[in-house]
């Protein structure tokens, strides 16, 4: 499970995907991890994930947040981050379903030079339940996203390609 959430901090392309000059990039540093975000909260929520061009599509959505020339690796990395996720979460260990869920109350502009700049996850968290087949809680588990995913310097770092602002690994 911890694995999808570990694909954010960041390998070929599935036939007939975009191409790599497609954008998923936003205006601003904070507005392309906040989008990032929403996009991840929808996908894990996506009854159709187990579903192989269903979560194709979400991870070629999910990496065109990302620098140009990292998007295959993120590709495959969604793919099968998002596979797993799927297996899990109609099959876990407790109960017969498990939720994933980011939250956060902003994205915070830690610092921006030049073209790169480092965004903080403010209050980023992750949720994980465990269901029954009624959706009753049977068991959960909460963490700090920047814990799990290893927030550099308490931030992700983003970078202006072609105007537009996208993660990166580096």
């Amino acid at each position: 499970m911890l694995l999808l959430i570990l694909a954010l901090a960041g390998c070929a392309a599935p036939a007939g995907l975009a191409s790599d000059s497609a954008s998923g990039g936003g205006p601003t540093p904070e507005g392309v991890v906040e989008s990032f975000i929403e996009d991840l909260n929808s996908a894990l929520r996506d009854p159709s994930l187990g579903n192989v061009e269903a979560r194709r599509g979400w991870a070629e959505r999910l990496a065109g947040y990302f620098a140009p020339g990292e998007r295959v690796d993120q590709r495959a990395a969604f793919s099968d981050t998002l596979a797993g996720f799927a297996d899990t979460s109609t099959s876990p260990v407790v109960g017969t379903k498990a939720t994933l869920e980011i939250t956060y109350s902003r994205a915070e502009l830690l610092s921006r030079s030049g073209d790169e700049a480092l965004v903080r996850v403010v209050d980023g968290a992750f949720n994980l339940r465990w269901l029954d087949d009624t959706g009753e809680v049977l068991r959960e588990r909460t963490g700090s996203l920047a814990e799990v995913i290893g927030q550099k310097d308490d931030g992700l770092p983003v970078i202006e390609v072609g105007g537009l602002w996208f993660l990166t690994e580096r």
